[in-house]
């Protein structure tokens, strides 16, 4: 598509639920960065201050899914600029396309589809095609923005920065994945520099359509972005990593008082772990925990960071014995590895295995012969399918750890950190309480210890 318009009406919508009623200049300055890349890790993207971290760790984990079967991580780093923009804007193609509305949006311009013409709805980009008036940094530019931000005082942020920028956008929309990527990657630069994250942000609460999105996250007096504190929502972090705004991380739906309250329906690309578990706030379901390719987003208290591996074996396959894993950690929601035996009839129902009364009845006292109440973990796995087939992940292999705040990294500089993790088996889960690291990722791999090679990364 050719053109821009302004589209004041669904701009206004996008503004509320991103920002609530009220946008603090304050939080809206440490939002208005770009997607800039390190210069000391050439395909790590820059956080320069707390909140866009819900943007840029899911793009940054995006990214890295598509270099990891390119290159190693020498590669990664011969890689020139303009091969890692493409990276980029292929990584910010594919996030925008996990929010494609299954119906054709009603909103459209001149040479566009109407609505009820097509089966899927167009995909949005919200884009500056004139500079920002008063603004210090040439927004239209589409020259490398890959240094830092130039250390010059700057005056206090105020309403009139926001208002200023939101004057200024204009929408793009594009019936094909194929004309979108081509459009980004031909105008990456709108998106490297001031307000880039924000204009991305604004795409995919178009794109998703702010009906759908506030459907999505249910509780309609939240906003994405906290007014308080500038951080991104659980919903912002799930819309940009599995194309649904829920604010849920569990599978599928759960029932809270009475209320059906939908959670990840499939497995994503890229995965979420997060300490809130370990702290018992949150349980991750199995989706998120086991994504199609290696990469996950890891949640602190604050702050997002990613953790990725070249080894293709830590991809959990999609297996009977994995199945039945997934369906018995939905009851098992505390992770204690077992359930209440009066729950053993609906996981097997779950699995398709014979429900009949009588049966079940007798698997009850088979697998709980002392009456305790409850059916263990491994003892369940062991009676009704071949373990030998369950997947453990290798005793040892690397990983590799993102945080794009330089302020996180060892002077100051971004580097991935690199790690060696050795698996412990037992059936006995150990839980650290010495590494926020390990409280972190020992969700998805109990019992493991790393070793880090060139330094111990931070979470926050």
């Amino acid at each position: 598509m050719e053109g821009s318009y302004r589209g004041d009406e669904m701009l206004q919508e996008v503004i509320n639920v991103v920002w609530g009623t009220q946008i603090k200049p304050e939080i809206f300055a440490r939002w208005s960065q770009g997607f800039v890349f390190s210069s000391e890790e050439r395909t790590a993207l820059i956080q320069m201050n707390g909140g866009p971290c819900a943007v840029i760790a899911p793009v940054q984990a995006f990214l890295l899914k598509n270099l990891i079967p390119n290159c190693d991580l020498e590669g990664f780093r011969e890689l020139d600029c303009e091969t890692i923009d493409k990276y980029l804007a292929l990584a910010l193609t594919e996030v925008l396309s996990q929010c494609r509305q299954g119906i054709c949006s009603s909103h459209t311009t001149g040479g566009e589809k109407g609505e009820g013409s097509s089966s899927e709805g167009p995909h949005h980009l919200a884009c500056l095609d004139d500079p920002v008036p008063n603004c210090p940094d040439n927004v239209n530019s589409e020259s490398d923005s890959s240094t830092h931000h130039p250390d010059i005082p700057s005056p206090p942020p105020s309403d009139k920065d926001h208002s200023l920028f939101h004057n200024s956008i204009r929408l793009r929309q594009f019936d094909s994945k194929h004309n979108l990527q081509n459009y980004i990657e031909c105008n990456i630069g709108k998106f490297k520099v001031q307000y880039g994250v924000l204009l991305f942000l604004y795409s995919l609460i178009l794109t998703k359509g702010v009906k759908r999105v506030m459907e999505e996250m249910g509780d309609l007096s939240e906003s994405l972005i906290d007014s308080s504190e500038g951080h991104g929502s659980q919903a912002l972090i799930n819309l940009l990593i599995t194309g649904r705004a829920s604010s849920f991380v569990w599978d599928g739906s759960k029932d809270v008082g009475g209320l059906s309250l939908i959670g990840i329906e499939r497995r994503p690309t890229v995965g979420f772990l997060t300490r809130l578990e370990h702290l018992r706030y949150v349980q991750v379901g199995w989706y998120l925990k086991n994504p199609t390719s290696p990469v996950w987003v890891l949640g602190s208290e604050t702050h997002l960071t990613v953790l990725f591996s070249w080894l293709a074996q830590l991809v959990t396959p999609d297996t009977e014995v994995e199945r039945a894993k997934q369906v018995f950690s939905w009851y098992d929601v505390e992770g204690n590895n077992f359930i209440k035996r009066e729950q053993l009839g609906e996981i097997m129902d779950k699995l398709g295995l014979c429900t009949d009364e009588d049966f079940i009845k007798f698997m009850c006292t088979e697998l709980d012969p002392d009456n305790m109440g409850v059916i263990l973990y491994h003892k369940f796995l062991e009676t009704f399918f071949n373990v030998a087939d369950s997947y453990t992940p290798p005793d040892t292999f690397t990983i590799f750890h993102y945080n794009g705040l330089e302020s996180s990294c060892p002077q100051n500089k971004i580097h991935y950190a690199e790690g060696c993790v050795t698996v412990q088996e037992s059936h006995v889960r150990f839980t650290p309480s010495n590494s926020e690291f390990l409280t972190c990722i020992t969700s998805k791999w109990p019992n493991l210890d790393v070793h880090w090679k060139n330094f111990t990364p931070s979470l926050n």
